[in-house]
C-alpha cells in the first residue's frame, strides 16, 4: 500500500468511525459530485460526517491513474466511486460518482401534485415531454409532445393531430409507451412508462383539446385530432439534485 492509499484508507476507516480525520485534509481540500462542488476543509469534514459515507462498506483503496480509488457499497447494493487526489500524507480532492443499486420498492401509482403541475406546464416552460412508441416494424420512434398533460390521477394524454399517422396506426398494434420529462435548470427528471389508447368519446376529446396550451390549440382548429389517453404503469425521478443527493425520489408503479 502507498502512502497515499494508507492515508486514503485511515480518513474512510475514520468516517466509518464517526471520529473523522480532518487532519488528514488539506485546509483548502475540495469535493466534487454531480452539481456538487465544496471548497475547503470545514466544508469537506461536513460532507462525510455520517450518512452514506459512515454506511457503505470500503473496500481497500487502490491506486489508479495518478490518484487513488476508493469504492464503497451501501446496503441496497449500490456503489460510492471516491476519485481522490493529494501527496505527502494529505488529501486535496475527492471525486465522488454513484453507481444504482437495487430499485426502491414502488409505492402505488399517483401522479403527485408537484408532477402534475410540471407535467401540464411543461411546453410553456420550454421543458418539453418525449415520448417514444415502437412502429409498425418494430423500429423505436421518439417525438416531442407539447400537448402532453395529466389526465386523472393515473393517465396522461396527449392531442394527435393526425388521426391516421404512424403513431396511432403504432399504438393499435402495441400500446407500450414510455416519457420523459426534464428540467434542466433544476435538474428534475422523470421517467413514465404506460400503454396508450384512443378515447373517442366528445368528454375526452374536449378536456384534451382544452386543456393543451394555445399554441397547440392552434395547429388544428379543425378538431381534426384524437385523443390519445396512456394508463401510467411506472413512474421513476426525482424534483431536482442538492449537495445532499436527489430532491424528492419517487417509485410508483400500478398495482397488478
Amino acid at each position: 500500500m502507498s502512502q497515499q492509499t494508507d492515508t486514503v484508507a485511515k480518513f474512510l476507516a475514520s468516517v466509518k468511525s464517526g471520529q473523522l480525520a480532518g487532519d488528514l485534509l488539506a485546509a483548502d481540500a475540495g469535493f466534487q459530485a454531480l452539481n456538487i462542488n465544496l471548497k475547503g476543509k470545514d466544508a469537506v469534514i461536513e460532507r462525510f460526517k455520517g450518512g452514506n459515507y459512515a454506511e457503505a462498506n470500503w473496500a481497500t483503496p487502490e491506486d489508479k491513474a495518478g490518484a487513488v480509488q476508493a469504492i464503497g457499497t451501501l446496503p441496497n447494493g449500490a456503489k460510492l466511486v471516491l476519485t481522490v487526489h493529494g501527496g505527502g500524507g494529505k488529501i486535496s480532492l475527492l471525486q465522488q460518482q454513484m453507481l444504482p443499486g437495487s430499485p426502491r420498492a414502488a409505492t402505488p401509482l399517483k401522479i403527485p401534485a408537484d408532477l402534475k403541475e410540471r407535467l401540464n406546464n411543461a411546453l410553456i416552460q420550454r421543458h418539453p415531454i418525449m415520448i417514444t412508441y415502437v412502429d409498425e416494424t418494430g423500429q423505436p420512434n421518439l417525438t416531442f409532445r407539447g400537448s402532453t398533460q395529466v389526465f386523472s390521477d393515473t393517465q396522461l394524454a396527449i392531442w394527435v393531430r393526425n388521426a391516421n399517422g404512424k403513431m396511432i396506426r403504432s399504438i393499435q398494434k402495441n400500446p407500450k409507451v414510455a416519457l420523459m420529462y426534464r428540467d434542466e435548470d433544476a435538474k428534475a427528471t422523470y421517467s413514465l412508462q404506460g400503454r396508450a389508447h384512443i378515447d373517442s368519446s366528445d368528454g375526452a376529446r374536449k378536456q384534451v383539446y382544452d386543456t393543451m396550451a394555445q399554441v397547440e390549440r392552434d395547429h388544428d382548429f379543425a378538431h381534426l385530432g384524437v385523443a390519445m389517453i396512456i394508463d401510467l404503469d411506472l413512474i421513476e425521478g426525482y424534483g431536482g439534485l442538492s449537495p445532499q443527493g436527489q430532491i424528492n425520489p419517487i417509485r410508483m408503479a400500478r398495482a397488478t
